[in-house]
C-alpha cells in the first residue's frame, strides 16, 4: 500500500507480554486498518475546515 502511494515504509514485528485491555486495542487496530485500507483505495477528497495556516509562521494563528 505504501509503495502504491509513493512512500517507502518498513515494519518490525514486536513480541512481548500481554497487557490488560489488549483485546480491545487489537479490535481497534483491526477497525483502523480496514478504514485506512478503504481510504487508500477510494482516495476521497481531503476535507479542510478553515483557512490554510502556513507552516512558516510563528504559530500564533493556532492559539485559542
Amino acid at each position: 500500500m505504501a509503495r502504491r502511494l509513493g512512500l517507502e515504509a518498513w515494519g518490525v514485528a514486536a513480541e512481548g507480554p500481554g497487557y490488560a485491555g489488549q483485546g480491545m486495542r487489537e479490535v481497534r487496530e483491526v477497525l483502523a486498518r480496514n478504514k485506512d485500507f478503504f481510504m487508500a483505495v477510494l482516495q476521497p477528497a481531503p476535507t479542510y475546515l478553515g483557512q490554510a495556516i502556513p507552516v512558516s509562521g510563528d504559530g500564533d494563528a493556532t492559539n485559542d
